[in-house]
């Protein structure tokens, strides 16, 4: 194998990838940090545009003021990659997504009931958007990564509405393959 091959380029049309990871949010209207599993698996349609498919499954959270029981999201993720002239991967990304999100019931009335009574807690389904910023670092088989998102979004229920907004952090290990040969 040549030096040439060895320092090819992997970040192309083509390229499969996927990542799973520990991962952190930080929501920007009450206390706390919520803990995650999250992963996703990616495809790059174009050397520079990739689409992406994601999972953050809630784990639970820090802190007294923390309102949530679940908080589980689904996202879709078309994300621009500025080109450079090595396997070093900056990005942003823009998607939809839904989490499905259920409130604890607190110890103390935190929030006021509706004019129907007090929330039953019901575990809802809830539209978010997200806005993600990241770096890969590629090699022919596996990348590291970091990327931070944020989260857009509100629990509809039975009471008035309460913020999904929160700021992610992931980082990690990914594995990758390319699809398509390089042509010579």
């Amino acid at each position: 194998m040549s030096m040439a091959q060895d320092n090819e380029r992997v970040i192309r049309k083509g390229l499969a990838a996927g990542k799973g990871t520990l991962a952190m949010g930080m929501p920007t209207d009450y206390e706390g940090t919520n803990m995650y599993v999250s992963g996703n698996l990616q495809y790059y349609f174009q050397d520079n545009i990739s689409y992406r498919g994601e999972v953050w499954f809630f784990l639970g959270s820090d802190g007294e003021k923390n309102l949530f029981k679940q908080n589980s999201t689904l996202f879709t993720n078309f994300n621009y990659h500025i080109r450079t002239k090595n396997n070093i991967d900056p990005y942003i990304g823009v998607g939809p997504g839904f989490s499905w999100t259920q409130l604890k019931e607190p110890d103390h009335i935190m929030i006021v009931g509706n004019e129907h009574g007090l929330s039953d807690y019901k575990a809802t389904i809830n539209p978010v958007a997200s806005l993600t910023a990241g770096i890969n670092y590629y090699t022919k088989w596996a990348h590291l990564f970091i990327e931070a998102k944020y989260v857009h979004g509100i629990h509809l229920s039975d009471i008035p509405a309460v913020s999904l907004n929160e700021l992610r952090i992931a980082f990690g290990f990914g594995w990758n393959i390319n699809t398509i040969k390089k042509k010579q």
